[in-house]
């Protein structure tokens, strides 16, 4: 009989929740041919296939599927083993893995992480730039920055940033136009942040309850702000960003605020953490240093846009 172990549990549960070798790899970033070794041993052990192959992936088979709630509770339990004994570490120190989009890795995490090194340098972090926010659970994430609130019932979740949305066009471009025609603005060409949690139509209001909503076919899509950011400063089109990110900008000179007395709706970014990851010293102090940041950052932000 072939042996097996917790891992060969763990790939079949990440290839069960795929749907196939090729989408488990992708998804999870795990080498095929290692999650094809884990479930060939397993099959070996149990002696009957654990998957039908169909033309369209694979198919849990009867034996499969009496299997799969066992391999979760052994995924749980590698978990909780790993959490407790990062737990028991006083100091914060080991691995820290982060899962962000480019503009909050640059704008919010990286000076964070730099702190973060510098006062515990055996703290080893690794950021995962994506705009798709990984299950940390299944991704083996210690912390997620995602839009919006996660919906997993398992996932912990802290509210990091709230920010209203607001349009913004390059100065070269926004000086050709009237910036408080909502027409002459719209017609720039609107750049969309095509992920989920970002309104695709714009509804923008002001403080007399007055509305102005943009829903003309998008000039571009792009699945990452830093994108949006790249085709405005070439002269392009404007865009819908969190003020938080945008309001530095356009006090540099480089963007300018278009339709000024009128805010989207807020934007907010959780962080996503497995249950009792905040205990770890190295993501408690991660996320203390980052909720600091961001608090300093929203006052300047505040004071910049005015609201102070």
């Amino acid at each position: 009989m072939d042996e097996f172990d917790l891992n060969d549990l763990r790939a079949f549960g990440l290839i069960a929740n795929a749907g196939g070798l090729s989408p488990a790899a992708r998804k999870f970033d795990q080498a095929k041919a290692t999650l094809s070794r884990s479930l060939s041993r397993l099959e070996a052990t149990a002696g009957a296939p654990l998957f039908d192959r169909v033309n369209r992936g694979m198919r849990l088979t009867p034996l499969g599927e009496s299997l799969l709630p066992t391999a979760e509770a052994a995924v749980a339990l590698m978990l909780e083993a790993d959490e407790a004994l990062r737990i028991t570490q006083e100091k914060p120190q080991g691995p820290l893995k982060i899962a962000a989009s480019a503009l909050t890795g640059q704008k919010l995490l990286a000076p964070v992480i730099a702190r973060l090194t510098e006062t515990y340098p055996d703290v080893k972090t690794t950021l995962r730039v994506t705009s798709q926010g990984p299950d940390p659970v299944a991704e083996k994430l210690d912390v997620v920055l995602r839009l919006g609130r996660p919906t997993e019932p398992y996932l912990v979740s802290s509210r990091i940033v709230k920010s209203p949305l607001a349009l913004y066009a390059f100065r070269t471009r926004a000086a050709a136009i009237d910036l408080d025609d909502a027409i002459a603005v719209e017609q720039l060409g609107r750049i969309t942040i095509d992920v989920d949690g970002a309104p695709q139509n714009w509804l923008l209001k002001n403080e007399q309850a007055q509305e102005i909503l943009m829903q003309s076919e998008p000039l571009v899509a792009v699945g990452d702000p830093t994108v949006a950011l790249g085709i405005l400063s070439a002269g392009l089109g404007v865009t819908f960003l969190p003020q938080i990110y945008a309001e530095p900008l356009a006090q540099a000179g480089v963007l300018v605020r278009a339709l000024p007395g009128f805010t989207g709706p807020d934007l907010e970014i959780y962080a996503a953490l497995p249950p009792k990851r905040s205990s770890v010293p190295a993501v408690r102090a991660f996320l203390d240093m980052l909720i600091s940041h961001v608090a300093k950052i929203q006052r300047v932000s505040s004071t910049f846009d005015g609201t102070t």
